[in-house]
């Protein structure tokens, strides 16, 4: 189903992305904060978005206040990305994008991110109560939002060789979690998106391009394990599986497509990933790797849910 990088003329060794720009979509909560992190980590100098200052503002303050995290007051719904992406290409032209959305094998309902303005039906109500109306003006948000952000970064990434475009997708079908129905709809909507543009990728072959699908991860990150210093959120694992997809990116050469579907719903497949796409990070002291109830943009000090994950 997947196939590595065709194997370069250049030297095996792992990049590191330093001087190149990351542009995270899909906002700044958990996994937001986690592939910022990621990306940072990996070398890159980061863009994030997002309609509230002061979420930008504990994202900043949870990753240390990292020089290289650059934040854009704007959202990348359609009715302000062209604004938004403006702003982004004012700061630099990012190299590689990674775009997420209904990834959350923790939490509450509307706890993922830009997914938390999906909280429909109510709770109690069905999904057959909602007005047609409702229903047809919300199941196609999200993915208006990144077909959006691909319509106008993706051809402008094809000009860049060593670019990528990544899409992190929750496998919201398989979480037994309380996730939203329009949360569920429209994450298949956007893998769905992800599969289309793989597959007219595939012909093209002049980008990296991939999707990182996420399962509902059994329990692993619970508050007495957060205490091994040795230990990283399953968040971040994610974070550095996506740096080391662009650190892939910049040593692949056609002429066949980059990238690939991966699917990532246990520990193994997560290790496995990780030894596939190692990250090679900067030296010196490593970016905060926060647990989701950490740091101030968490909406609770104390995890919410019985599970107690990341």
């Amino acid at each position: 189903r997947d196939h590595p990088p065709r194997p370069s003329k250049r030297p095996r060794q792992q990049m590191s992305l330093a001087g190149k720009t990351a542009l995270i979509v899909g906002g700044v909560g958990p996994i937001g904060r986690a592939l910022a992190r990621g990306m940072l980590q990996a070398g890159a100098d980061v863009i994030v978005n997002s309609r509230s200052e002061q979420k930008l503002a504990n994202l900043h303050k949870d990753l240390g206040r990292p020089g290289r995290l650059h934040c854009v007051q704007g959202t990348m719904m359609p009715s302000g990305v062209d604004r938004t992406v403006e702003k982004v290409l004012d700061i630099a032209m990012p190299q590689h994008v990674v775009a997420h959305s209904g990834v959350a094998w923790w939490g509450e309902m509307g706890s993922e991110d830009e997914t938390n303005i999906l909280n429909l039906p109510k709770a109690g109500q069905s999904i057959l109560d909602m007005e047609r109306k409702v229903f047809s003006d919300n199941t196609g948000l999200l993915v208006e939002m990144h077909f959006s952000v691909a319509q106008l970064l993706i051809p402008k990434l094809r000009q860049i060789p060593g670019s990528s475009y990544t899409f992190v997708t929750g496998t919201s079908a398989m979480m037994q979690r309380h996730l939203s129905a329009l949360t569920r709809i429209n994450t298949h909507h956007v893998s769905g998106l992800a599969s289309a543009l793989r597959a007219e990728n595939k012909v093209k072959a002049d980008l990296f391009m991939s999707e990182l699908r996420v399962g509902n991860l059994p329990m692993r990150d619970l508050p007495s394990v957060a205490k091994d210093p040795n230990q990283l959120p399953l968040s971040a694992e994610l974070g550095l599986i996506c740096g080391g997809l662009a650190q892939a990116a910049e040593r692949w050469e056609g002429p066949q497509a980059g990238g690939d579907l991966y699917i990532v719903d246990d520990f193994d497949a997560l290790k496995a990933m990780r030894t596939r796409f190692p990250c090679a990070e900067l030296p010196g002291t490593p970016i905060p790797a926060l647990w989701y109830w950490e740091g101030a943009s968490a909406h609770a000090a104390k995890p919410t849910m019985p599970t107690d994950q990341d």
